[in-house]
């Protein structure tokens, strides 16, 4: 008999909008996401549209994705964007040297990145380089995209075949500066960003968004120091900043596809610890931003499994199974139930590298569990968040996770997984609730209860498998996919829902 476990939704309790930026992505020039995965050249007999992957945007486009980050990661503080303007054949072919000292052709640049993000709908985030680059260089690469005015670079942008400036908003002084950006302290980062940042200007109604280098996991120390310099040194510089970006990758347990139940749990943990994460990071910046005019962002998420037999080590080629579909999902949850908080995050990575929702190879393109996830969860973009609480048994108390676990900012409270985790939200008097059931063994019946609310039915689609390490592959691309949708009768304020071991949920009804 299956065990019944209770979550209880309140669609009276608003928490916030989820803003869509919160289901945004991340495409680094690494492996073969951006050769390959994006762009094929036009000789390619790869099906494309001006040497941009057909099959990658039309599995891309129904996703509605909001912002996409590019061109790193670490590949960022190393990347000078004039090696990507201008006629193909001149462009300089580099050395990748942060991800196995590959060729960089640099084919892929600023115009066809923006390209790619039309073709796809989704916002374009730049991520400057401060670590090998200048205030100069990163001024110019700006005034390039965004004057619509007469001024050199932006004749040369016309040249290139863009008259109209291309409005770019986002813009990442420098990435993990704390590590591959330069091996910087808090102190000496806040003082580059100010130097960086001062050149930095918004044009033509394009207000610039300046987003500063974040804390990696719970590196509470980076915070505090970075605000504290900021407002403390001479002048308070924090209406410098826009937004800040931390990192958080909850690893891995065992590899991608081989793993036991306990490390499927440990990972879940890594996983649903992301929470602690966003709480003390915020708690931190409220002390120095009490109105939270600066963005709280996560733009580097997910798992980071062992390379894959047979490809670069330095690619970070990994398969994507049931596993990644439920960290994917329990993160989102996260984000959701803490829309007041969190303003945008990004997973790692779009296509073929680390937790993609795309793998592709030569003219095949394959959806992982995790793109699933990401499309299962559509309906919450720009929707009303609404208080979510779980009463389902404690799974772990993160076990072989419980360092990671340890990611609250101050009165750390006990970390539990549950069997049952989710969020909830409410549009146009739909409610959406999505649900994880943890537990990679045990199918639950779901009690779902609407506090002071009503539904007649719900419709319920499910993302399941009947072996926990399920995945697609090139053979078999299929083989993990959503089920059809099913309708179930509410009785009175709740309504039982089966969910298999391992698996996610979206359950969506109509308030009266």
């Amino acid at each position: 008999m299956k065990a019944v476990q209770r979550v209880v939704v309140s669609p009276q309790e608003p928490i916030a909008q989820i803003k869509p930026y919160l289901h945004g992505h991340f495409a680094e020039h690494l492996g073969e996401l951006i050769y390959s995965g994006i762009y094929v050249g036009s000789d390619s007999t790869v099906p494309n549209t001006d040497v941009i992957r057909d099959d990658v945007v039309a599995a891309l486009q129904s996703l509605h994705i909001p912002v996409l980050r590019w061109p790193g990661g670490c590949f960022a503080d190393d990347y000078h964007w004039r090696d990507g303007i201008g006629s193909r054949e001149q462009r300089p072919l580099r050395i990748n040297r942060h991800w196995g000292h590959t060729e960089e052709p640099n084919y892929f640049g600023t115009h066809e990145f923006l390209a790619f993000c039309r073709a796809i709908g989704a916002e374009p985030y730049f991520a400057g380089n401060v670590g090998s680059g200048t205030p100069a260089e990163l001024s110019d690469w700006i005034e390039y995209c965004n004057f619509a005015g007469r001024s050199t670079l932006a004749e040369e942008r016309r040249a290139n075949g863009a008259h109209e400036p291309f409005g770019i908003r986002f813009w990442g002084i420098g990435n993990e500066n704390w590590g591959c950006g330069g091996n910087m302290n808090p102190e000496q980062y806040a003082a580059e960003f100010c130097r960086f940042r001062n050149y930095a200007s918004s044009y033509s109604g394009t207000e610039m968004q300046a987003i500063a280098c974040g804390q990696n996991s719970a590196d509470w120390g980076w915070t505090r120091r970075f605000f504290e310099y900021m407002q403390r040194n001479h002048l308070n510089r924090l209406g410098l900043v826009q937004g800040v970006a931390a990192h958080y990758y909850c690893g891995t347990a065992g590899t991608a596809t081989q793993y036991s139940h306990a490390q499927w749990l440990e990972l879940l943990a890594k996983a649903y610890a992301i929470e602690g994460a966003i709480t003390g990071c915020r708690a931190i910046m409220d002390e120095y931003d009490p109105e939270r005019r600066i963005k709280l962002i996560f733009d580097e998420w997910g798992t980071w499994h062992p390379v894959e037999a047979g490809k670069p080590p330095g690619g970070l080629y990994q398969q994507n199974t049931m596993r990644d579909a439920c960290v994917a999902a329990l993160t989102l949850d996260v984000f959701h139930n803490h829309a007041d908080k969190l303003f945008m995050a990004n997973i790692a990575q779009l296509i073929n590298v680390l937790q993609a929702l795309l793998l592709v190879s030569e003219d095949q393109c394959i959806k992982t569990p995790t793109y699933h996830v990401f499309d299962l969860y559509k309906p919450h973009q720009g929707a009303q968040a609404v208080r979510f609480i779980t009463h389902a048994d404690k799974v772990t108390d993160g076990g072989a996770a419980a360092p990671y676990c340890r990611t609250r900012y101050r009165n750390p409270k006990p970390f539990a997984l549950r069997a049952v985790h989710g969020s909830a939200s409410v549009r146009d008097s739909v409610l959406c609730v999505t649900v994880v059931n943890t537990h990679p063994a045990e199918a639950v019946e779901l009690e779902l209860v609407l506090r002071r609310a009503q539904c007649e039915e719900v419709e319920v689609v499910t993302l399941a498998a009947e072996d926990i390490h399920a995945h697609n592959t090139f053979a078999q691309p299929d083989f993990v996919h959503l089920s059809a949708p099913v309708t179930l009768q509410v009785r009175g304020d709740r309504v039982r829902i089966p969910l298999p071991a391992g698996s996610v949920a979206r359950v969506q009804g109509s308030l009266v």
